[in-house]
Order: structure tokens, then sequence, then C-alpha cells
């Protein structure tokens, strides 16, 4: 039965590569993992744990790649989980389905995973007097974030028994996972940087008190602490094995828990808005923004650029703790310039807005309002972070004045440039990777002009903000946060008057060719 269950585990890993979409995001999520497997090889063949911030970075990297692999599983859905549930009608002793499951948890991308770390860090201390110390904890370890994973699948899919529910848990796993690998990064990071060694020391001691870290530490304290922690993790690892196989019967005996769905009552969004043009377009737009495919990969793409600008700045030596002054103004900045296109995805729904008697403000007053939902209270909350860890307190008002600022002043000019200039876009029910028909020169152009004046607009209040910077003066960062608050509002009136009245003009033109395309 044992080798039953694991070919079926294999045969569920393969139909991820089954379909165009599918094996797009079943190769991302390989190339994912091949690179962090990668990254933790070559990072443990240059860890020195004779330094105490080596040691401390080592803590933090294995305990945030270990909490990402836990909940890794989660990602994808609990649809593509090999859970004990899923027997229930099946005439399958328990304990070989306990014992296959068991087996299969190490099968896949987050077993894999599991194992590459545990070989991280034995290579760590390897040469050492603590090698072989480090080869039993390393070993542990995985044993023990792999049979975490299985268990949080186990529970979390008797649990989970809404569609909804499921949803939340795979977004929460996303994020978790994005989270661990950026805590991972910044250890890396301070560490190459020599930048408070304190403060990373301070955070591993904490998580070696943790079921989380302590036997990532276990190689590096005293005589007492390394027999602690090695009998803790073996104790967890029995406890966790023995009680395996009845989680499993209890899973499989127990009557599933089920919701009826309740009744779709109303019209959503639309309820809860106004009963006016503006109000019933912004609804749609959050309709489009949270749905359709074309937007959602836009959404997920939006944090990689200021990630990747971080990335390759401190490799070039740039001081790391400036560099996370850059997530905020680049995400304000790409989530309104996103918009410069925003009227050609609605394909044929424009003629509703050609038919009816709207204004052009209210079209355009509609579709900003979910971008700004989005991104205003992003700001408002990453603001604070970045000043902080900037080791810049004082440059918190430029970070949120310029934030809103581009991303009000970018969709200002969104909101002239998608009714003066639009261009193809793929079609609504297509995938994020479609490319549109006819796209030609004029997209190029389109997108250019639109990002180059919205930091026209900017120029003043940015130039500001880096002076102060520089200068350290805090009245001047000040000045520059509320200058440039000011002309992103003042972009945004005027973005929104001027493209309704461009819009209005030429409905008809663009209906026409949105539905040439």
């Amino acid at each position: 039965m044992v080798d039953h269950i694991l070919r079926l585990k294999l045969a569920l890993l393969a139909s991820a590569f089954r379909g165009a979409a599918s094996a797009v995001r079943a190769l991302l999520v390989l190339l994912l993992a091949g690179a962090v497997g990668t990254a933790l090889i070559l990072l443990a063949q240059e860890v020195r744990v004779e330094r105490g911030d080596h040691q401390a970075a080592l803590v933090v990297v294995a305990s945030s790649i270990a909490l990402g692999i836990v909940v890794a599983p989660l990602s994808a859905g609990l649809g593509s989980a090999l859970e004990p549930r899923r027997f229930a009608a099946f005439p399958v002793r328990r304990g070989e389905l306990a014992l296959g499951l068991m087996l299969a948890g190490a099968v896949g991308v987050p077993g894999a995973l599991a194992v590459t770390l545990g070989i991280a860090v034995e290579i760590a201390w390897a040469g050492t007097e603590q090698a072989g110390l480090a080869i039993v904890a390393g070993v542990i370890g995985a044993i023990l974030v792999i049979m975490s994973s299985q268990y949080l699948v186990a529970v979390t899919a008797q649990l989970a028994v809404t569609g909804a529910a499921v949803r939340a848990l795979t977004a929460a796993a996303r994020l978790t996972i994005a989270l661990a690998l950026a805590a991972a990064v910044t250890a890396v990071l301070l560490v190459q940087s020599g930048d408070d060694p304190d403060g990373l020391v301070d955070v591993a001691a904490v998580l070696a008190s943790t079921p989380l870290g302590f036997l990532w530490a276990a190689p590096a304290g005293s005589d007492t602490e390394i027999a602690w922690r090695l009998f803790g993790g073996a104790v967890a690892v029995a406890v966790l094995v023995a009680a395996w196989p009845w989680v499993v019967r209890r899973i499989v005996e127990a009557p599933q828990r089920i919701r009826s769905a309740p009744a779709i009552r109303g019209l959503g969004w639309f309820d809860l808005v106004p009963a006016t043009p503006s109000a019933a377009i912004a609804a749609r737009s959050v309709l489009y923004w949270t749905r359709d495919a074309r937007y959602r990969a836009v959404i997920i793409a939006l944090p990689v650029a200021p990630a990747l600008m971080m990335v390759a700045l401190a490799v070039a030596g740039a001081p790391v703790p400036l560099l996370w002054l850059i997530p905020v103004p680049v995400f304000a900045l790409f989530l309104g310039w996103f918009a410069h296109n925003d009227v050609a995805y609605d394909h044929s729904a424009m003629w509703m807005h050609v038919a009816a008697p709207i204004r052009g403000f209210s079209d355009r007053w509609g579709r900003v309002v979910p971008p700004l939902l989005i991104g205003t209270p992003l700001i408002l909350l990453a603001s604070p972070l970045a000043a902080l860890w900037s080791g810049v307190p004082e440059v918190y008002p430029a970070v949120v004045g310029t934030g809103i600022g581009l991303l009000s002043t970018g969709l200002g000019v969104s909101s002239v440039s998608s009714a003066l200039a639009p261009y193809p876009a793929a079609r609504p029910g297509a995938g994020p990777w479609d490319q549109p028909p006819l796209l030609g020169a004029a997209a190029g152009w389109t997108q250019s002009f639109t990002l180059l004046a919205i930091l026209a607009f900017m120029a003043p209040s940015l130039t500001l903000a880096v002076m102060g910077l520089l200068a350290e003066d805090a009245e001047m960062l000040e000045m520059a946060g509320w200058a440039a608050g000011a002309t992103g509002f003042g972009m945004l009136v005027l973005g929104i008057l001027v493209g309704g009245v461009v819009f209005r003009r030429r409905a008809p033109e663009l209906l026409g060719l949105l539905m040439r395309t």
C-alpha cells in the first residue's frame, strides 16, 4: 500500500504540468525552490561559525526557511495536498496509510528543501568540533519540518470546509513564504554589510529559544544547551511520529465537517456603494482588480520590482539600511502607472459607458478607486517600517508623502492617457501571460511617455526629498513630504477632470478601437 501512495504522490506532482498555465506556475515554483536550495548550499560554504554574526545569521536563515517549508504545501491550495481525508472511502489499513503519507511528505519540493536545509547546516559546521552534533541536528530538524508540515496539512484540510477559508489559507501561506524569504535575505545582507550585528544576534537568541530555531542553534550552545536541544528535538520527532497513526485514523474515521453554502443574495460590491455612476463604476473596477487574472498578475508582480532593485543595489555595494527607502515609492509609482491603459481592459463592456449618459468625470473617478484602496493602506503601513529600518526615522514624512504623491500623480496621468492614447490589451478571460493582438509601437510610446510624465511632475518633490536625506535635514524632509502629497492631490484632480473631458469626446472612437482588437 505504501508504494501505491508514493506513486499517487508522484502522479499528483506530475499533474501540475498539465495545461500551459499550470506548467508555467509549476516551473516558476521549481525555479524558486532551486534558487533557494542552491543559495542555502552556497551560503553555508561561506559561513564562519567562529563569528557571532555568522552564527546568528545561520539561525535566522534556517528558522525562516524552515517556516516557509512548513506552510509551503498550503500555498498551492488544499486541492493539491495528499491529506488523510482523501482515503476515507477506501478500505486501507490505517497503519499502512499513516506510513505511506509520512513517507509521501518527504517527496516533493518541501521535502527536498527540508533535506537541503539540513545538509546546509551540516556544511556550515563542517570541519569544527561540533560537526557531528550539526549532522544530528540537521537530520532531526529536517524530519521535524516534514512532520510539522504533514500535521499542518491534515489539520487545515479538516477545518477549512469553505472555499473562502481555503483561499484565505492559501493567501496566508503565500504571504508567510514571502516574509520568510525576506527575513532570510535581510539576515544575509546584514552580515555582508556588517550593520547592526548585535540586533541580528538578539533576534537569533529569541529564535533559539523557540521550537522554530532551537535545533538550528543547537551546535552553537553550551554542553547543557546542546544536550537539551537535541533531546527536545528527538522527543518532538518521536511524539509526532508516534501520534501520526492516531491522527490519521481520527481524521479518516471522524464525520466530515460540511458547511452548506449560503444562498447568494444581493449584488455584492454594488450593494455596498451609493447608487451613483461613479460608485457603480468603482464597484465594477473593484471586481476587475480582485477577480480578473490580468489585474491579479500585476498585483502579484508589483513587489518584485523594488525587491530586484534592492538586491541589485545591495550587490553593487549600496548601504543596506538606506535601500529600505526604495520599496514604497517604487511600488506606488508602478501601481499608479499601471492604470494608464485601463480602458483597453474593458473590451466589449465599454459599450455601457458609451450608451449610458455617464459623465467623463464619473468614469475617471470610478476607475481610480481600486488602486487607491489598494495602495493607500499599504503605503501608510509600510512607510513607518521603511523609515525605521533605514536608520533615518525623520525620513518618514518624505516616504509617506512621496508614496502618496507618486500614486496619485500616476493615477492622474493615467486618467488622461487611458482615454487619449489606449493600445490593445489582452481580452477578458485571457491568462496573465497572453499577448494582445495588433500590439504595435504605440504601446511602447504610451508606456514610456506616461512613466516619464509621472516622474517629471514629481521631480521637484523627489529632488527636495533627496536633498533633505543627504543633508539629514528633518524640516526639508517634512517639506518634501507635504510637497509630494500636494502635487499628487492636484495632479489626481486635474487628471480626472481633463481625462473625463477627453473620455467623453472620444468614447465612440475608444469603443471602436476596443472592438477591433
